[in-house]
């Protein structure tokens, strides 16, 4: 929940603060005019980290614009999302997907195209997905359907983790299953150009079960900086470092 701020006495950013809202622009333009890394061997694990709870299955399909929309309800992230027909989630799964097979494929040498199911339960890595209690079960239910039908991927590949009342992204690297990254030669972390930066500060916190020295940072596609959200979380870091949930910004530089 945000703070409350009198209209007649906006707060002037300090001059820190100024300087991190840079730092973190500065991220968002190399990370969005950049090219993603291509796949390696060693990507043992790719973690999706979801976006608000939206049903994962969701395409906004215009041929069917009368069908109800599923969310979950409480979030008003979500019902924004939903009413700009936005679903982060599916555009990262979706991704993680692909970095799976290409992987797979690397690693048999192969095209992605040549690919059996069995060659990427044997060969690929896993995907792992640690969301809101609300979004967990929506994937479950939605991979009993036969949702990953739909792109020729095997549900056993797909860890998810236990309901574990996660709320936010910080609660999804404090409570990240040890058992799920033990291991792991290199975990892939798939987001938003937007919130990868933040992504990149929480790695630099000195309790992190996970460091930037075993991961990959990795923009979901299509790229894109939607600019209301983008100036949100430039905004938000500052307070994040104040309250002690993302390291000084001196570590990270």
């Amino acid at each position: 929940m945000s703070e409350k701020i009198s209209q007649s006495s906006p707060e002037i950013p300090s001059e820190e603060e100024r300087q991190i809202r840079k730092n973190v622009l500065k991220d968002m333009k190399e990370i969005g005019r950049g090219e993603n890394p291509l796949p390696e061997e060693d990507w043992d694990l790719i973690w999706v980290l979801s976006g608000s709870p939206v049903d994962v299955a969701e395409k906004f399909d215009e041929k069917n614009k009368d069908k109800e929309v599923l969310f979950d309800h409480s979030d008003k992230v979500a019902a924004k999302d939903v009413s700009k027909k936005i679903n982060e989630s599916r555009e990262r799964l979706e991704t993680g997907i692909k970095l799976a097979k290409e992987v797979a494929a690397k690693r048999l040498n192969k095209t992605v195209k040549e690919l059996t199911l069995e060659d990427i339960t044997d060969s690929g890595p896993d995907i792992y997905w640690n969301a809101t209690d609300w979004a967990n079960d929506n994937l479950r239910e939605r991979i009993k359907e036969g949702f990953l039908d739909n792109y020729d991927f095997p549900a056993e590949k797909v860890v998810i983790s236990q309901n574990l009342d996660i709320q936010h992204t910080g609660h999804q690297f404090e409570k990240i299953e040890n058992n799920v990254i033990e291991g792991r030669r290199k975990i892939v972390i798939v987001s938003d150009t937007y919130h990868l930066p933040r992504v990149k500060r929480y790695l630099h916190k000195k309790d992190n079960k996970i460091t930037k020295e075993n991961t990959v940072l990795y923009a979901s596609e299509p790229k894109k900086i939607p600019v209301g959200k983008s100036l949100s979380e430039i905004k938000k870091v500052h307070g994040y470092i104040k309250k002690g949930i993302l390291p000084e910004e001196k570590e990270v530089l």
